[in-house]
């Protein structure tokens, strides 16, 4: 099973290279009819309007034609493109109707779309943090946005001015910084561009981490110029160059999340540790007060509070868990875009809380909307706990 979803995900980063550009997001509720709205269908991004049609937008009316979808494991079928003037809503349908999937336990899910010939597609869907993390940082793409329309290099990215501000502010860097520092350098890259003013939690991490994959494209750009422009004379250092730069990647991704929430909870004086330890000399990511009062048994239980972070936990929230046995229930912060009733059941029935950017909360099923965490409402919550506000 492992090598076949190996075999599948080769084919779609191969695929993609070969095409040279594809669209691809994260599945929402609505997306897959997990909130009963009557429109049908997946929505789309209209920066890839011209991978689904060779006319210009129209301004009144709708556009739209039929699309044929090849699937891995299934027939061929005809799906529908179609973009609404009048809701400016662009999405693609008929599409769960042609399959056997149970598409309410893709929340979450990565679907991506390739061209492949005159008004035809390849499609691919990615359901496991493995997979969706080996397709993203292949490309070195940024999803937090939710979709991402990739043409060659060139992701769209921000307006040349702030692409200036970027080349200007790694301009001395020959070498790859650490995590800490690569996510200041991207934090200041954000504060010149954009007025500082009041820190908002939810949207700054957002904002942070995103400038932070243009910051970070560009630094590889540069230390890797060389590697890149001459040829390697055998496969296996070639092959080693590959996996180094794609471990890179991952590893910073993660890293780079936590340094952002420790930046946000430090400009609200939240007293913790990060990371924090417990029993075991176990490391939980972000543990409050500190751990020292963890240590204390004087300390009261309830006044404990341990919080994870993981930029993705469709597979990896259960780690979260078993990290400190005297708080019973957990949080985790996470940049997930959507996940399934049934793990949502699973995590409710584990006592862990979700804390997610509040812009994502729409996409997770409606019906549990009301139960996520804001990471204002956490930072809220804390600072009343300790008095900190």
């Amino acid at each position: 099973m492992w090598q076949s979803k190996q075999d599948t995900l080769q084919k779609a980063i191969k695929a993609s290279q070969d095409r040279g550009r594809f669209f691809c997001k994260f599945l929402s509720a609505n997306d897959v009819g997990a909130n009963g709205s009557h429109q049908s269908g997946i929505y789309l991004n209209i920066h890839s309007w011209e991978m689904f049609f060779d006319t210009e937008i129209p301004t009144t009316g709708k556009a739209e034609r039929e699309v044929k979808i090849h699937m891995e494991n299934h027939s061929s079928f005809i799906s529908r493109v179609v973009y609404y003037t009048s809701k400016k809503e662009f999405r693609i349908t008929r599409f769960w109707s042609n399959t056997e999937i149970e598409e309410q336990e893709l929340v979450g899910a990565l679907i991506v779309f390739i061209p492949e010939g005159e008004g035809e597609y390849r499609t691919y869907i990615f359901n496991t943090e493995e997979e969706i993390e080996d397709f993203r940082n292949t490309f070195s793409i940024s999803l937090l946005h939710n979709s991402v329309y990739y043409k060659s290099e060139n992701i769209g990215g921000g307006p040349l001015s702030f692409e200036e501000i970027i080349h200007e502010k790694i301009s001395d860097y020959e070498a790859f910084p650490d995590t800490s520092v690569l996510a200041q350098l991207s934090r200041n890259t954000w504060f010149d561009y954009y007025e500082p003013g009041k820190i908002n939690p939810d949207q700054n991490i957002i904002n942070w981490i995103d400038t932070e994959y243009k910051v970070f494209r560009e630094i590889e750009k540069k230390v890797y110029r060389e590697k890149l422009t001459k040829p390697f004379e055998d496969m296996q250092p070639l092959i080693d160059f590959a996996n180094s730069a794609l471990n890179r990647r991952k590893s910073r991704a993660g890293r780079s999340f936590e340094h952002h929430v420790n930046y946000i909870f430090n400009r609200f004086n939240l007293p913790f540790d990060n990371p924090g330890i417990t029993e075991g000399n176990k490391k939980p990511d972000f543990l409050f007060p500190s751990s020292e009062a963890y240590k204390d048994p004087m300390y009261e239980d309830e006044k404990l509070i341990i919080l994870g972070a993981k930029t993705t936990c469709k597979d990896r929230w259960r780690q979260v868990l078993s990290e400190g046995d005297r708080v019973k229930g957990k949080h985790l912060i996470t940049l997930q875009q959507g996940i399934s009733k049934n793990q949502l059941d699973e995590m409710n029935r584990a006592n862990l809380e979700l804390v997610v950017p509040k812009p994502y909360h729409k996409r997770y099923p409606k019906e549990y909307q009301s139960q996520l965490w804001s990471l204002d409402q956490f930072i809220r919550f804390t600072q009343e706990m300790y008095g900190t506000e």
